[in-house]
Parts: C-alpha cells; sequence; structure tokens
C-alpha cells in the first residue's frame, strides 16, 4: 500500500490544487484512487480542472467541503488531496444523481458497479454526496438490498455554512465525479481488499449533552414537527433562546439544541440525533435531519458546545481502536459535520487533535467537514455487516464525527504536509497567550449557559406542569381572559357584562349511591357522568364555570347552542341507563344577561357570574321533573327545534313574586 497526502493553501484555486497533487504524488506516484476535498470559498472549476490536469480523472471523486483535514490539521480555504494505491485492489466507480430521490440514487449506484463484491474480499465504499431531501438513509438501504451488505463511509458534500440553512448557497455544493463536475449526484467508490491482509474499523459519536427529560413528539407530519408535549414546537424553543430573537439568527442558534432519540438495549445509553434544519414561522413548524416520521416519538433535548464535542471525538477514536484489536492503523480516514467546525470556532483543530493523541501522532489523518455524515453505528468491521446486530449497516448523521481506520500489511510511505506559517517566535507566543486566554473565557462562558439552559428548562418544565394543572381547575373563558391580559401587562379580571344562556344539570340519584359505596366508586361513577358532560358542553361552544357537588353549570354566548347541550346531555344519561347506570338528570336552560365578576378576597377570588338570570336557571332545574329539561319562555322556539315533546308549565319559583313560564321538554 502507498499513500501520499497533499495540502495546498493558495490563493488562486488552480495552484492550490496542483500543489495539493504534486505533494501527494511524491509518496503515491501511481494511485488507484484519488480522494480530494476543495474549500466552499475555492473556484470548484478551477480546483477540479486542475486535478484532473495532473491526475486520472477515472480515479477521482471528493468535492466541496466547509473545512479540510490533513495531517498539517485542519483548515479553511484550502485543497486537501489523498491518493491511494492498493496492491492488486482496482477500485470500482459509480455515479447517480440525486434529485430524483435518494432509493432512485441508491438503485443507479448498484447499476452502476454492475454487481456487488466479490466473494472473500474485505469489501468497502466510499460514497460522497450532493446533499439531498434529509431521507439519505434510504439510498443506503437500497445500496445493502442491491449490493449486499459492506460498510460505507463518507459524508455530504458542503455548501457555505456560514450563511445559514435558510440560505440558498448553503445547498450549493459540487461533487468531483470523475471527469465530471457536478451538481446534485453521488459518487460510489467500491474497495474490494484482500481480507487476510487488511482490518478496517470505525469511530461514531456527537458528544451533545442532555438539557431536559424525555418529551414526546405530539404533531408531526414526516420530519417537521409543529408540537413538543403540545406545546408549539418554536415557543418550546424560545424558552432557551429567548423570545425576541428570530429569523436567521433564530435558526442558527437553535442549531446549538437538537433532539436525540434514546436507544434500547444493548444500546441503552446511547441515541440519535434530530438536527433542526430549517425553521417556517409563518407555519409554525420546525424541520429535522436526518428525516424520518417523528410523529410520537420520544426525544430528549440536547445542547452542542466544546468540550462536549472534543470529548465525543476522543470516545469516537477510542471505540475504533479498540476494534482494531491491536493493529495499528496506516490510514485514518475522518468526516465531521459543519456545524461542529463552526462550534469549535478558531480552536477548530481540538477534534482532531483528541484523535491524534488516541492514535499517535505519527498515524496519516485525512477527511473534511461535511453537510452529514454517513459512517457505521457500530465499530468491529463484522458487526457492521452482521444482519443479526441492531444498527449494523452504515446510516446517514447529522451533526456527528465518525472515523475509519484502515490496516494495512505494511506501513505505508507517507510525506508530511506543510504546516502552516507562524508569525515572529515572540509575536506568535504573545497571540497564542492572548487566543488561549479568550478561549478559556469562552468554555467558561458556554459552560455557564448550558447549566442556565438546563436550569432554564428544568424550571420551565416545572411551570408548564403546574399550569396544566391549574387549566384543569380553570373555566376555559377565564384561562383565556387571564392569558390575554397578562400579555399586555394586566393581571386583573374587570367586571363586564355577559349575555346568552346559562344551564345546570343535577344528578339524581346520587346521593343514596354515596351512602352505599366506597368514596373511590362515588368519585369514578360521578366523573363517569361529568367527564363526557363537560366535553359535550366544549363542543356546543360553552364554558363549565365550576362543580357543585353532583351539579354542574355552564354558560353558553349563543342560547340555541345551550338547548342544543341540553338535548345531548338528556341522551347521554338515556345511553348509561340502558348500560345499567342508576343516574338519572334534571336540567334547567335560562337565557339572559349577567355580570361577570370577581367575588372573594385578594387571597382567595372566583370570577363568575351573579344575576337573575342564573338564580332564575337554578330554579328552573330544582322545578325540572328526572330525565327531562326545562327552559325559559325565551328558549321555546329552539326547544321545539331540538325535543320531540314539550310540556307548558307555570312555575312558582323561590324568590319570584309572580309565576314563571317555562316549558319541559322530553325526547
Amino acid at each position: 500500500m502507498r499513500l501520499g497526502i497533499g495540502l495546498g493553501r493558495d490563493p488562486d484555486a488552480t495552484k492550490a490544487a496542483l500543489d495539493a497533487v504534486r505533494q501527494a504524488k511524491k509518496s503515491c506516484p501511481r494511485p488507484t484512487l484519488a480522494v480530494a476535498f476543495g474549500s466552499v470559498h475555492c473556484d470548484q472549476k478551477k480546483v477540479h480542472a486542475a486535478l484532473c490536469r495532473e491526475l486520472d480523472p477515472a480515479i477521482l471523486t471528493g468535492g466541496s467541503s466547509y473545512a479540510e483535514i490533513t495531517t498539517a490539521g485542519v483548515t479553511k480555504g484550502s485543497v486537501a488531496v489523498l491518493l491511494l494505491e492498493l496492491d492488486g485492489v482496482r477500485p470500482r466507480f459509480a455515479g447517480a444523481a440525486v434529485d430524483g430521490g435518494p432509493k432512485a440514487a441508491g438503485e443507479a449506484l448498484a447499476r452502476g458497479l454492475g454487481g456487488g463484491p466479490a466473494s472473500g474480499t474485505l469489501p468497502l465504499g466510499l460514497l460522497f454526496s450532493s446533499i439531498g431531501n434529509g431521507y439519505d438513509n434510504d439510498a443506503l438501504k437500497v445500496l445493502g438490498t442491491c449490493l449486499g451488505r459492506f460498510p460505507l463511509f463518507g459524508g455530504l458534500l458542503c455548501g457555505d455554512y456560514d450563511l445559514g440553512m435558510s440560505h440558498p448557497k448553503f445547498w450549493d455544493n459540487w461533487q468531483y465525479s470523475g471527469p465530471k463536475l457536478t451538481r446534485k449526484a453521488a459518487r460510489l467508490a467500491l474497495l474490494e481488499l484482500p481480507r487476510d491482509d487488511y482490518r478496517v474499523a470505525f469511530g461514531f459519536e456527537h458528544g451533545w449533552e442532555p438539557v431536559g427529560p424525555e418529551v414526546r413528539l405530539t404533531k408531526c407530519k414526516g420530519p417537521k414537527v409543529f408540537e413538543v408535549d403540545g406545546m408549539p414546537v418554536i415557543d418550546y424553543y424560545r424558552q432557551f433562546v429567548g423570545a425576541d430573537h428570530s429569523g436567521d439568527f433564530f435558526q442558527i442558534l437553535i442549531q446549538r439544541f437538537a433532539f436525540a432519540m434514546q436507544l434500547e438495549g444493548d444500546y441503552a445509553g446511547s441515541s440519535l440525533i434530530k438536527l433542526p434544519v430549517a425553521v417556517d414561522c409563518d407555519e409554525g413548524s420546525i424541520t429535522y435531519f436526518p428525516a424520518e416520521d417523528l410523529q410520537g416519538r420520544r426525544v430528549r433535548l440536547i445542547l452542542a458546545r466544546r468540550r462536549g464535542l472534543v470529548e465525543g471525538a476522543r470516545r469516537a477514536a477510542q471505540r475504533c481502536k479498540e476494534a482494531l484489536g491491536g493493529r495499528k492503523p496506516s490510514l485514518l480516514l475522518v468526516v465531521s459535520c459543519c456545524s461542529r467546525n463552526r462550534i469549535l470556532h478558531s480552536r477548530m483543530e481540538l477534534e482532531v487533535d483528541a484523535i491524534r493523541d488516541v492514535f499517535g501522532p505519527d498515524v496519516p489523518v485525512f477527511g473534511f467537514y461535511s453537510g452529514g455524515e454517513i459512517v457505521p453505528f457500530l465499530s468491529r468491521y463484522q458487526d457492521v455487516v452482521d444482519p443479526a446486530k441492531l444498527f449494523s449497516g452504515s446510516h446517514y448523521h447529522a451533526t456527528t464525527i465518525g472515523m475509519m481506520a484502515l490496516a494495512a500489511p505494511e506501513s505505508p510511505k507517507r510525506v508530511a504536509t506543510p504546516r502552516c506559517g507562524a508569525c515572529a517566535p515572540a509575536t506568535n507566543e504573545r497571540l497564542r497567550e492572548l487566543l488561549d486566554r479568550s478561549e478559556a473565557v469562552l468554555d467558561d462562558s458556554e459552560s455557564f449557559l448550558a447549566n442556565l439552559s438546563k436550569k432554564s428548562y428544568d424550571d420551565g418544565e416545572k411551570l408548564r406542569r403546574q399550569t396544566e394543572v391549574i387549566h384543569r381547575y380553570t373555566p376555559h373563558d377565564v384561562w383565556r381572559k387571564i392569558g390575554s391580559n397578562a400579555q399586555r401587562g394586566s393581571y386583573e379580571l374587570a367586571d363586564a357584562e355577559f349575555k346568552g344562556a346559562f344551564l345546570f344539570m343535577d344528578v339524581k340519584g346520587f346521593t343514596s349511591f354515596s351512602e352505599n359505596h366506597a368514596p373511590a366508586e362515588v368519585v369514578s361513577a360521578l366523573n363517569a357522568i361529568f367527564a363526557p358532560a363537560t366535553e359535550l358542553v366544549y363542543s356546543c361552544g360553552g364554558d363549565v364555570d365550576k362543580y357543585i357537588g353532583d351539579c354542574l353549570f355552564a354558560a353558553f354566548p349563543k342560547p340555541a347552542r345551550a338547548v342544543e347541550a341540553a338535548r345531548g346531555l338528556l341522551e347521554l344519561v338515556a345511553r348509561r341507563a340502558a348500560e345499567g347506570s342508576p343516574f338519572n338528570v334534571r336540567i334547567g336552560v335560562n337565557s339572559g344577561r349577567a355580570v361577570r365578576a370577581n367575588v372573594g378576597s385578594t387571597g382567595r377570588r372566583e370570577y363568575t357570574y351573579i344575576g337573575d338570570a342564573v338564580n332564575t336557571a337554578q330554579r328552573l332545574e330544582s322545578n325540572c321533573s328526572p330525565g327531562k329539561v326545562l327552559v325559559c319562555a325565551g328558549l321555546e322556539k329552539e326547544a321545539r327545534r331540538r325535543f320531540a315533546a314539550l310540556e307548558r308549565r307555570e312555575i312558582a319559583a323561590k324568590g319570584k313574586s309572580v309565576l314563571l313560564t317555562a316549558f319541559e321538554c322530553s325526547l
């Protein structure tokens, strides 16, 4: 095995590409595979043309990247080239367009290879692709079905992440598809290595840290999330990023707060990331990659900060090293997410430094920062290809780091890539001191903000649960008024006139039932009536003001709907009686005006209805026959529309000097 790594940093894209290739060719003059990554800030046409001038275009793969990884460290604005010559191994290549969807792309790649790997080999695929619609895992599944199970390693080629994921140029990436410079394409290189000579292992991690407990995604459409535990998803995030932030800044900021789907069984304690990639404030949705149907999924909010990301890279390297079984890697390929590089900021080399701490400084390292990572979840080659293993095969990830270690029979010859030029020693030392100091402040600030976010989450969760409980004990109309007033900075409810209808429903037979049954049975029996009755009142546009023992009191802005609700309540009780319920009801309905006022003291208040119209409704209920509804004369016309039989009655109501005319209604 021979390999060469080159790095070009000339401002001119052509010169940078030529420098990189020529450096690499010093150690590998006759490569059978060339992998190249050119910065998103380079002229990609110039980069590709220069690469094809110095190399056989048929062996070329790679594309545009956010940052480049070589033995020189992590660089931006550069061109990085890896050349490989594997004894007796000629890679097979296939290309496909991705704009027809990931499944179609996977099928086209499989056809392009002309068949799966030969038996008795150690197959390995390198896959570099344009960013698709988030369902890139579908392409990997198709490849496994068509070609057989073997590891795929690579990533999605990147656009300019600094512009934000809502910017069109973020999705503007390039692929080196052999002699063609393409957009919206994928290229697969299949290496069929001698099984007894080579050893391959993988590492995968994210290093994000949990912020709060598990929640459920309660309203989704595919990868679009609208509600989290019943709360609008954008409001859910505003708990952490602030209510005033919006637009592009909000979208960039929430990418520090992803969701983790917890794994179970042998992988308990691990998780898969769902990264927010698009915010639609008008629609009230956030889209997550990798894409799948998220309805009802349980997730946990997680936070990205530098120390966690670096430790994640270290853990991935340790797993990879252990899976090699004592073999020393000849080459380490690394792919990490562009968002991780942005979080690392001026210390973007920390991830690669952590990896080199594990493997040693003399192991050749090559890779790029991507728009998505393609890497096996498992570390040992035999586990990756074992269909009996949960999460075997390769997977598309977001905001993770993945690596592949390749151990050849003999250590390859290589050339060290140049380090960046340094300032004068004294100046360089002073700048490094200042940078270290500022970075320490940033790390401490991140730690403080992470703890603050966790506390904010915990406090917010307690407040939300408390609010839900209070909501259950408060009339809906009162709740809405309090919320509306609070937004305006007012915390008092003003007395107001109400015109509509009032309904009292009393459960008959309940007193004797409660004398002969345990308290738990009494409560259960009462709720068996009140629960559906309450829902019926709400469905008719009313609001339950209170429960008075075994009596329900509700108000309706539209009197006709109160009569509709009364009929529905009689039907409900009749159905329950047919099922063996011993209870019946009396219902009184009266229309008119009342005052909605604050009653009580500053320590305990009730915002309730007061007036003759309310008292009369209660008098009608107390004078009603069981199993019937007694309505006031003003609702006679509406009652005749709703009920089969009406009987006119003159009632001597308590507190009334004259008889009341009312109509008793039957089903």
